[in-house]
């Protein structure tokens, strides 16, 4: 397993379309945090806790976020990288898993990007204040984390249940744009926004546990579905 994991993260990076995500991020949180960029009239709160507010909850490039994880994990089995490390006596379980950790460790850099670089323009318009820095908000960020990770263990499904990097990169994009962005629109209930596609919305200590053990299981489900599908899988 430690082996697999260096292999991974060395492959991030020399993985050259992280590195584009990661500066798209960091230009479309700016833009957005900065509100004098293109004379907008932007409703941003004045206080740092409020820009923070209005990132951290943020899912409208979820879906970005999913083809590029899809993208790194689908290579994988067009170059039949999978296929080798299987040969080579590595556990399908353990080849399953170092590629979450790897996929959803980038994917929550790619999201903690877009939050830092907001309050980086929003400091640079407005001013920079101590209101941050909160237990609240720490355990608000850690939640929405630990969603947005269980929203990669299902491009993690996808793509191992395809088995194909342009399928995975399709049906991932649709699939977090459907959950993340769309579904949001038609349904308000206590059970959507208590999952993993709504990220939590405020910092109360009651909804980010209901939420936080929502995502757990959420991730436990897709991951343990994954896995039980690779080992079933003909892998050439």
């Amino acid at each position: 397993m430690t082996n697999l994991l260096k292999v991974e993260f060395y492959k991030l990076k020399r993985f050259w379309i992280g590195y584009v995500g990661v500066l798209f991020m960091f230009g479309v949180g700016y833009i957005y945090g900065d509100t004098r960029i293109g004379n907008r009239e932007i409703a941003m709160p004045d206080h740092m806790s409020g820009a923070f507010s209005a990132t951290v909850s943020d899912t409208s490039f979820v879906f970005l976020i999913a083809i590029i994880a899809a993208l790194f994990i689908g290579r994988d089995f067009s170059n039949r990288n999978i296929g080798n490390e299987i040969k080579l006596g590595y556990s399908r379980t353990h080849i399953l898993l170092s590629r979450m950790l790897a996929a959803g460790a980038f994917s929550l850099l790619l999201h903690i990007t877009y939050i830092v670089s907001a309050l980086i323009g929003f400091c640079r318009a407005i001013g920079f204040d101590t209101s941050l820095f909160r237990l609240g908000n720490l355990l608000w960020l850690l939640t929405v984390l630990l969603q947005l990770a269980a929203v990669i263990g299902g491009v993690m499904l996808i793509s191992f249940l395809v088995k194909k990097m342009a399928e995975a990169i399709a049906l991932s994009a649709l699939y977090a744009a459907l959950c993340c962005n769309i579904l949001r629109n038609f349904f308000s209930t206590k059970l959507f926004t208590l999952s993993c596609f709504c990220f939590a919305q405020d910092s109360d200590l009651r909804t980010l546990a209901a939420t936080a053990v929502s995502a757990i299981v959420t991730l436990s489900v897709f991951l343990t579905i994954a896995v039980f599908v690779f080992r079933k899988a003909e892998i050439k």
